[in-house]
């Protein structure tokens, strides 16, 4: 049986053999899964709200300190806006901040409890995401559509 193993494995091309950054990862990981420190980075999100009248913000901050968690994720910040003004997100200086946490490498997601802490209006959440894609990030929403709100579809 061991004499096939070896056959099977001079049978690959050389094309199918591991780099040196595969061997150096799966190196990595095996160390992790055994409890050996490996100096794996874990990936960071920053955790974005809008104040919106009526809503309990601390309630939802803590959902999205919980959602990053089970996710296996770190919060590099927490951004919350009280400001209640209707102005575009590229406006908002705590989106503002947000985002150039990712442009820096800081932060690879935006999380959020729902999409419209972005924006309510969706060619600007779609212009907003646009940005974000392009700096290299994504936006995690918990839910659609917060209380009050629908997501446009029809029953």
């Amino acid at each position: 049986m061991v004499s096939n193993q070896r056959a099977e494995r001079q049978q690959h091309p050389p094309s199918a053999r591991r780099t040196e950054g595969d061997r150096q990862r799966r190196r990595t990981l095996a160390d992790t899964a055994a409890g050996l420190t490996a100096k794996v980075k874990r990936f960071r999100c920053v955790i974005y709200l809008s104040g919106v009248e009526g809503v309990d913000v601390d309630l939802h901050r803590q959902g999205c300190q919980e959602t990053a968690e089970v996710l296996g994720w770190d919060v590099a910040a927490v951004i919350v806006e009280n400001d209640r003004r209707a102005v575009p997100p590229w406006e908002r200086e705590g989106l503002t901040s947000a985002l150039g946490l990712l442009r820096r490498g800081e932060a690879g997601a935006i999380l959020t409890a729902w999409r419209s802490m972005i924006s309510p209006s969706i060619d600007e959440y779609k212009r907003t995401l646009r940005e974000i894609d392009e700096d290299g990030g994504f936006v995690y929403a918990k839910r659609l559509t917060g209380p009050g709100e629908t997501n446009g579809a029809t029953p």
